[in-house]
């Protein structure tokens, strides 16, 4: 029981990884950015830092992505497919089989 709930928080972690690597560097590219923006009015720095941050997240989403497709070892140990969704069969895991509630009738 305890080894199964280990599994189940390594793997719902392993699946944050995702988000948490857009955002860190969504923040790099906002900090980035924001070095530039004590140059420029308070409007212009707050938009230059929002498109620094804009394009960090792209490039980190590219860079997370693109390391998921060339590495199945690292895809088969998150149970993700090559887009960084979980597979079926690990929510399946994770969300048990229990049959979806019917509607109300």
């Amino acid at each position: 029981m305890i080894a199964r709930a280990i599994k189940l928080v390594l793997r719902a972690t392993g699946w944050l990884l995702t988000p948490i690597a857009v955002l860190a560097t969504a923040a790099l590219g906002a900090t980035i950015a924001a070095m530039v923006a004590p140059r420029l009015s308070p409007t212009a720095g707050v938009v230059v830092a929002g498109i620094g941050g804009l394009i960090g997240a792209t490039l980190g989403l590219w860079w997370w992505t693109r390391l998921l497709r060339q590495s199945p070892e690292l895809r088969d140990v998150l149970a993700m497919t090559p887009e960084g969704v979980p597979t079926e069969k690990a929510m399946t895991e994770v969300l048990g089989n229990d049959p979806p509630p019917s509607p109300p009738e």
